[in-house]
């Protein structure tokens, strides 16, 4: 039911963001809880698209840790640990020691409308709803701004209706919203207790921004009597009315102090930033060839589209041969009119490999390797640039296709007038060059180019620091291990690598761990334990890797080794993804069987033949990547895995999934079934130059083994996503840079 009202609520949402009025616009701090509101209630307010808070508050007996992300402009997202600090984790000893209970929970608030000039801005949302229940609550809440303040007023359902003011409004519907569930020590379930109840609470509160910049002042009725805490807890309350205080130190940092319950003080810190803006980090990339880019175009050079289309003269070589016949002698690093060696030598400048040219009169097709620029619109830009800075004038058109790992990807054609346009202030812009440049499939014929060059292998290292993490385990909350990580790969043609990675241990404390798993299924990855312990310094994967073209939009994937730290096989993927579809489907299927846990070269005895179908979309208005995978699994289950992520204007990219097979949850045990939210940092963000890496941080409550796929290392959906016509849109701004 919870989940169906949010869903329903996001469509809403997706057009309330335009309709937003903010007269006194005021800091947006959180609660206690890590999401945007007052003390421990919510508000109907949300951040700024893309804001992200990391943190933590503590209110006796509670502390809680929480990372908070603006998903969209209408759906706010918490992750959060607490700790009780005054139960164990466990009555026994020697499982958890003397450690105190942890809980973790996710939350969604979920925009309805916007404030106007006379409506309040309403939101509805929940609390702890795929976690163990321990603080599950759903509410309705509305906020109404009149100059520095702010007045909200809402109505709780669960941990947030203990009050119990009145009867719940729902049961006008069916008296089965009477009835609520409590506590889930299993963690994970979706059930159908929200916004159940026999009778819920009222709250609300007032925001004051003081005219002491960044203070804000905030008094509040909470709805929680704290009577009925989950693990039998009764707190003694002196008063329902919670004051307190939140200072903005700096533009990153919040602090904030309470006084809650009459009797308790709270206090709160929160790191925050925005996914949305771009980082202003100064580069030491060479600039762009300078323009104008050379002389003007010879007359009936070739010009972009128009009714009377241009006329083809011949280059100088071509000429020759038709007034005398007999063609000029041409040094071997010439093709007609182009240096082929100096045009490769300034491509390499701008970090773009020359992989093949061919030619016409009046048209250079380059097939090249943009190995610099994350912003495919940026590389786009350069390339063209930087080709007709050295190019004859002769050449008006360049098609330039992208070749990502061996295959080819897109053609965009770029006419040299309208690219001199758009550098030249006041004669055109980026938004007419989009128009003027030419989108289409890749030729597929790099084989049959003119120039190839020569293929010699290349070999290339990175030497970076690694952190592995586990959290909420029963032997310690936080287990960690730091080491340096060793990665190469080999490409050895077009195409075909082989790439492998070592870690060495530098310090750890996994071993402290001693709790083995219990599960029912195949243990194809809940033997954490085992790999964790005995694979400090280890090979996480060795194999090799071929890419192809089959035909327009379908691209094949052959790889074999071992392929991850608990897997080794061999495989093969297929996708069909034309360039200007933002839609893909494919499928895979691998052969796996399981290492042993050092992850060397040894196999245990487990063998599976898994596999899955593929579905992808980009809901290019609502910038969302929806993913669905089904089929087989690690443990032999079938189902299906959903996804959802993001990727905002800075390049970071924020996810979640959601796994469900044909495993009960009692056979999966604790936490029901699979699931995790994901990120993932663009390197360029922190480097000085330019560079197309990403650096991956995954999350997931639990490790068990139902729901399990198999590691793909870089799958066709990755190695084709950056060159599409959804991201080129997105990056077009920046062509010119």
């Amino acid at each position: 039911m919870r989940l169906a009202l949010l869903a329903g609520a996001a469509a809403v949402g997706t057009s309330a963001a335009a309709e937003d009025w903010e007269p006194f616009p005021t800091t947006k701090f959180v609660n206690d809880f890590g999401g945007v509101g007052l003390i421990q209630t919510p508000t109907a307010r949300f951040a700024e698209d893309g804001q992200l808070y990391f943190g933590g508050s503590r209110v006796y007996p509670y502390e809680r840790y929480f990372v908070t992300v603006q998903g969209t402009p209408w759906l706010e997202a918490t992750l959060r640990y607490s700790s009780v600090d005054n139960r164990l984790y466990s009555a026994v000893p020697d499982f958890s020691g003397d450690q105190s209970y942890k809980d973790r929970g996710l939350d969604a608030k979920v925009k309805l409308f916007g404030e106007g000039r006379l409506r309040p801005a309403l939101a509805i949302g929940a609390r702890d709803f795929l976690g163990t229940g321990l603080f599950s609550s759903e509410y309705i809440v509305i906020s109404k701004s009149a100059g520095p303040f702010d007045t909200s007023f809402g109505m709780g359902w669960g941990n947030m209706g203990t009050r119990g003011h009145i009867r719940n409004p729902l049961r006008l519907l069916s008296e089965s919203f009477a009835d609520r569930g409590g506590f889930t020590a299993g963690g994970g379930t979706l059930n159908n207790s929200y916004f159940k109840g026999r009778r819920v609470s009222l709250f609300g509160g007032i925001s004051y921004e003081t005219p002491l910049p960044g203070l804000t002042a905030k008094v509040e009725y909470d709805p929680n009597d704290y009577q009925t805490e989950a693990l039998n807890n009764v707190f003694k309350v002196d008063s329902p009315i919670n004051v307190g205080l939140d200072y903005r130190v700096r533009s990153w940092l919040h602090v904030g102090a309470s006084f809650e319950r009459g009797n308790k003080i709270g206090l709160k810190l929160a790191l925050t930033t925005n996914f949305n803006r771009r980082s202003k980090a100064p580069k030491i990339d060479p600039p762009a060839p300078p323009w104008p880019l050379a002389d003007s175009p010879k007359p009936g050079a070739a010009e972009a589209p128009a009714d009377v289309p241009a006329a083809i003269v011949p280059d100088a070589a071509a000429a020759q041969t038709a007034a005398t016949g007999m063609a000029p002698a041409a040094p071997a690093n010439m093709l007609g009119e182009v240096d082929v060696d100096q045009l490769t030598m300034a491509l390499g400048k701008q970090g773009i490999g020359l992989i093949a040219l061919d030619h016409s009169p009046s048209r250079l097709t380059l097939y090249v390797a943009q190995a610099r620029f994350r912003n495919v619109a940026t590389g786009l830009g350069r390339i063209g640039r930087t080709a007709f800075s050295v190019i004859p004038p002769s050449y008006g058109a360049v098609t330039i296709v992208f070749v990502e790992s061996g295959v080819e990807t897109m053609a965009v054609t770029v006419y040299r007038s309208e690219l001199e346009k758009a550098l030249t202030p006041g004669m055109g812009s980026s938004d007419q060059l989009f128009v003027r440049t030419e989108f289409d499939e890749p030729p597929l014929a790099l084989s049959a180019a003119d120039y190839v060059r020569e293929t010699k292998p290349g070999f290339y290292y990175a030497i970076r620091p690694g952190l592995r993490t586990t959290l909420g385990r029963p032997e310690q909350f936080l287990l960690y291990q730091f080491l340096m990580r060793f990665n190469a790969i080999a490409e050895l043609s077009r195409g075909l690598s082989a790439s492998g990675s070592l870690a060495v241990n530098v310090i750890d404390n996994f071993d402290k761990l001693r709790v083995i798993s219990d599960s029912q299924l195949p243990h194809v990855r809940s033997d954490i334990k085992e790999y964790l312990a005995e694979g400090k310094t280890s090979m996480p994967y060795l194999q090799a890797d071929y890419n192809f073209n089959i035909a327009d939009g379908l691209y094949g994937h052959v790889y074999g080794g071992f392929l991850e730290e608990m897997f080794a096989g061999v495989g093969a993927e297929m996708l069909y993804r034309p360039f200007d579809a933002n839609w893909a489907v494919g499928w895979d299927l691998t052969y796996a069987r399981q290492r042993d846990y050092d992850q060397w070269f040894s196999l245990r005895d487990y063998k599976v033949l898994t596999g899955h179908v593929t579905g992808f979309y980009h809901f290019e208005r609502l910038e969302v990547d929806g993913l669905v995978k089904a089929g087989r699994y690690l443990a032999k289950d079938w189902g299906a895995t959903v996804q959802l992520s993001r990727t905002f204007k800075s390049g970071i990219r924020v996810g979640g999934f959601a796994t469900f097979t044909d495993v009960s949850s009692r056979e999966f045990g604790e936490g029901r079934f699979d699931k995790g939210l994901f990120i993932t940092v663009p390197l360029d963000i922190f480097y000085v130059r330019n560079v197309r890496g990403g650096l991956g941080i995954g999350w997931k409550p639990l490790i068990r083994d139902g729901g399990q796929m198999l590691v793909i290392r870089r799958p066709l959906l990755d190695t084709t996503g950056s060159m599409t016509m959804f991201n080129m849109r997105r990056d077009w701004r920046d062509v010119l840079e």
